[in-house]
Parts: structure tokens; sequence; C-alpha cells
């Protein structure tokens, strides 16, 4: 395994700046403002684009989604090494750059529309440089679907939330609902020095594996509710946190065995997993239950 946030090595400050004025000298002869709006920050280190490539273990038969593809520049290395490269982008302002790009690589197909709403392809690997104001919807969308790898660029921050180990303090909602369908691993951190315009924070190049649901839920957007009324109280006992949100306790032991008893001593950041699916099961029993109660008074 690759040791977590290695720091991007710097191309120095010559490198940035070269890098910096490509991607400016692009732009500007396209009339292209970046609209930070849209969280739009070009990654401008090559080095950096082609180690991400890298990343995704390509060999010239996979099919490959981009997202956000922008002046194209990590379309063309994934087109260079894809069966097929599919790049779904909504900024129309980009359509010359991209055409351009399709006269050169046959096999790009370029998508318009939102991420977050437009129907996504089948595809064996994802590479993009997340729009940082779409990323978070963007990889549940992505986790919806059937891949093997997707290397991904997203504030460092929402990196290591999505990584974070049971316990850790970045470790909460996100960490078990991405960790219940894929692995996920921070390949490098990089600074905001490697983008154009640079962003406030710096970010980090994540890798998701999918792989099978580790544990069952009843209901996705359920156990995302049950998760985030949760870990509002993460520093108290599970019985403490499911007072607070209105959620009854008195299920969990019955429903989860005998360690139900032990689950609720239990502080909110030190519940596995595993445990938020059984804790999520017993409440939508409750919650069926009451239900059915109720439609008899």
């Amino acid at each position: 395994m690759r040791p977590p946030q290695r720091r991007a090595p710097s191309p120095g400050r010559a490198g940035e700046a070269k890098g910096a004025r490509w991607v400016q000298a692009v732009l500007a002869r396209s009339g292209i403002e970046p609209r930070q709006a849209w969280g739009q920050h070009f990654l401008h280190d090559r080095e950096l684009l082609q180690r991400q490539v890298a990343y995704a273990e390509l060999d010239g038969t996979q099919t490959v989604l981009e997202i956000g593809p922008g002046i194209g520049h990590l379309t063309a290395l994934l087109a260079e090494q894809s069966r097929q490269v599919i790049a779904v982008e909504k900024d129309r302002r980009f359509a010359p750059l991209l055409a351009d790009l399709q006269r050169r690589f046959r096999h790009v197909q370029v998508v318009w529309g939102d991420a977050r709403t437009v129907p996504l392809p089948a595809v064996d690997a994802v590479v993009a440089n997340l729009p940082y104001a779409a990323a978070l919807p963007v990889i549940f969308r992505l986790l919806e679907q059937r891949f093997q790898r997707a290397v991904l660029m997203v504030q460092l921050r929402l990196a290591e939330r999505l990584c974070a180990p049971v316990g850790a303090p970045h470790y909460g909602r996100l960490s078990v609902a991405v960790g219940r369908l894929a692995t996920a691993e921070v390949l490098e951190r990089v600074p905001a020095s490697a983008f154009y315009p640079p962003p406030e924070v710096d970010s980090g190049l994540l890798l998701l594996r999918r792989t099978r649901p580790r544990f069952s839920v009843p209901d996705e957007a359920f156990f995302r509710q049950v998760l985030e009324n949760l870990f509002q109280y993460r520093a108290q006992t599970l019985a403490e946190a499911l007072g607070h949100a209105g959620m009854p306790a008195a299920p969990l032991p019955g429903a989860a065995g005998l360690a139900g008893g032990r689950l609720l001593a239990k502080r909110v950041s030190c519940l596995t997993p595993c445990e938020f699916g059984r804790i999520t099961w017993a409440a939508w029993r409750a919650a069926r239950g009451s239900r059915r109660g109720g439609g008899h008074g």
C-alpha cells in the first residue's frame, strides 16, 4: 500500500510559474475566466497529471470517465492510454477546446451536462479533477456505478474525511458511507500552488477502489440520515445520541443481539461501519413498526 498523504514533489517556483502561465494563455486565447463559484481550478503540474493517470493503471483497453475536463489537458493524457474516454462537462465555454481534442482523438466523447444529474455511463475507471463545489455529490453518484478504480482530485479535508479510520478526528458519516462501498486512500497531498487560479486550501489525490458492499442496509437514504443524525453527537454515547436525535434506543439490544447493550455505551465516534449498519436496521424496523402501529389508531 502506498503511504498516505505523500506530498506531491514540487516542480519548483520556475516550473509552477511556467505551468500556470501556460494554463492562463490557453484560457485567455479562448476568452475564458475561471468561475470560482463552480470550483474551477486547473491543475498545471504536468508531472502530477501524468502520475494521476498512472495511478489508474490503464492499459489501453478500458473505458474511462472524466468529470470536468475543462481545457482538456488531462483528457489528452487519458486518451493516449484508454480505449474510450467519456468526458462530462457542463461549461459550454470549453466546447471549442474539447472539439479540437476530439479531432485529435476520435475515441473521446463529450457529454454536456452536470455530473450531479446527467446519466453516467458504465466505465472501467474514473479519473478526474473534480470541481470542488460538486465533489461530494459526484462521489456518491459514482459509488452507485460499477468501476474498478477512481483517481480523484478533491479538497484535502474531504479526502481525509473519506479515508479516516474509526475513532480518528476526521472519522464521520462520510467515512462510513463511502467505506461501505469502496476502499479509500489518499495518494498525495497537492499544494494550492499546483493550480491556476490557486484555491485557498490544499488538495488530495484520492484513490477509490469499488468493492462489494461490506454490509447491507435497508435503504441508502435512510442509512445516510441515520449517520447524519448520530454524528451530530459524535463525542456522546450511542444511547445519548439516539435520545438527542429522537431515535428510540429500546429496539437496539433485541435487534443487535447480546452486543446491543454494549453498543449503547460506545461513543458514536468509536462505532465501526458494520455497527452503524446494525443500528440502521434496528432503527428501520422500529420506524416501520411504529408506522404500522399508528395505522390502527
